[in-house]
């Protein structure tokens, strides 16, 4: 119902990532890359290099080029395989790496090229605040560098040309620089948004904590008033007993029948103490409600909107202390009874608050020293847009409250079971609780 965790989900998803099975295989290569970032770079880094092996031709096996292009092309490639793990150090590198290319040769090569895109790139995703204009700066500066370096005769002796050459690569490096901050904000609201979550997640445990220990808080407190009123008296009536048993028989027996009579509206009283720390519920005299009960508060909220169903498997046994009728399965104590009807009464308050006007099924399933109560009722249709996230199929948008919280207390006063959440067979939700009580 609202405000609960499924007490039983079919699949956790609770502390993480989902079950790996459920995903594309898209999905884990991605999770798998992230957490093997040296291994994803050193295989773009061979590639590069392969590349760059490849593209350059050099004069000749003798030459000093021979040797110097794969040399220089193998270092800033083991830099660039190193661009995450370690960035400023590599970044710093390879800035080193492609002034003695430049030097070395006439015209810059592909390794030139590569490094300056994806050094661009890594310098807005992976360094400080501080080094990002830096390295931007010194990449526009290099990217110049490089063009006007290369001889009239190999590129062209019109100034406006080379300067068109020199403006194209400080479009792409801004480019690439811009991927890289996209891709830095990216991550970092990524992990603003995980964070989030996370402080969701403990403030939402944090609050059910809170919830059970001042439930737990206020049950002692009603306890220790009640046992302190009963105990006092059932002790005082019980010394007057036995110093009137010799001289007056008739005080003694009165006085037993007093503690037995103080005994049962003690106990009563302790059953009723879940019903009466509610806020807002006065604590009266009039009796705790219980199983008998429940018609006339299926007719109430017939009344409000919701179509019910009232169905009892077997017969409710009598109420424990009352008149017991022969044959009766078991004695019900007061508690139990109490638990019943609140349990029903909780689940059809956030059936109507919830679902709306919907159809209830209300049933009860009793047996010797144990009663089985189920409340299902359809859930509203989702809306055509679909529904948002953490909705439950068919649109009946329930979370983690403090309801649930007070029924398992209740519950497990008894040592019995809840379960609550969607019955995707049957498109309903169902709440489902087991009280046993022992036997008299």
């Amino acid at each position: 119902m609202p405000g609960y965790e499924v007490a039983r989900p079919a699949r956790s998803y609770r502390g993480g990532m989902s079950d790996l099975s459920a995903r594309t295989l898209l999905d884990r290569a991605t999770l798998w890359a992230r957490g093997h970032v040296l291994a994803v770079d050193a295989f773009w880094a061979a590639v590069w290099f392969g590349l760059s092996v490849v593209s350059r031709p050099v004069p000749g096996p003798g030459t000093a080029e021979a040797w110097a292009h794969p040399a220089l092309a193998a270092a800033c490639c083991a830099a660039l395989a190193l661009r995450r793990t370690r960035p400023l150090p590599c970044l710093a590198a390879l800035g080193v790496l492609l002034a003695l290319h430049i030097l070395w040769f006439d015209q810059p090569t592909a390794v030139v090229g590569i490094s300056a895109l994806v050094a661009s790139y890594t310098a807005q995703a992976e360094l400080p605040r501080r080094w990002r204009a830096v390295g931007f700066v010194l990449l526009l500066a290099g990217a110049a560098w490089a063009i006007l370096s290369i001889p009239p005769e190999a590129l062209s002796p019109d100034p406006e040309l080379r300067l068109n050459s020199v403006v194209s690569a400080w479009t792409a490096v801004a480019l690439f620089s811009l991927l890289g901050t996209f891709r830095r904000r990216n991550r970092e609201e990524f992990a603003r948004v995980v964070e989030h979550a996370r402080l969701l997640e403990r403030e939402r445990a944090q609050e059910v904590r809170l919830a059970a220990l001042a439930e737990r808080t206020r049950i002692a407190r009603e306890m220790h008033d009640i046992l302190a009123h009963s105990l006092n008296v059932i002790v005082a009536q019980a010394d007057g007993g036995r110093y009137a048993a010799g001289a007056d028989p008739a005080r003694a027996v009165a006085a037993l029948a007093t503690i037995a009579q103080v005994g049962r509206e003690s106990a009563s009283e302790l059953h009723q103490l879940l019903g009466v720390l509610r806020d807002g519920e006065d604590r009266g005299s009039a009796p705790a409600p219980g199983v008998g009960d429940l018609p006339a508060l299926v007719e109430e909220y017939r009344r409000a909107g919701l179509r019910i169903r009232l169905v009892q498997h077997g017969s409710p046994p009598s109420p424990r202390g009352g008149r017991t009728d022969p044959g009766a399965p078991s004695t019900l104590p007061a508690t139990a009874s109490l638990t019943v009807y609140r349990v029903v009464q909780e689940s059809l308050a956030n059936a109507l608050k919830h679902a709306g006007p919907s159809v209830v099924r209300v049933e009860l399933t009793w047996s010797p020293g144990r009663v089985e109560a189920v409340v299902a009722n359809s859930v509203r249709e989702a809306v055509p847009a679909g529904p948002p996230a953490g909705a439950v199929p068919g649109g009946d948008r329930r979370g983690l409250g403090h309801g649930l919280v007070g029924m398992r207390e209740r519950v497990g006063l008894h040592g019995g079971t809840l379960e609550a959440g969607a019955d995707d067979a049957t498109g309903t939700w169902r709440v489902r609780a087991v009280v046993p009580w022992g036997e008299a």
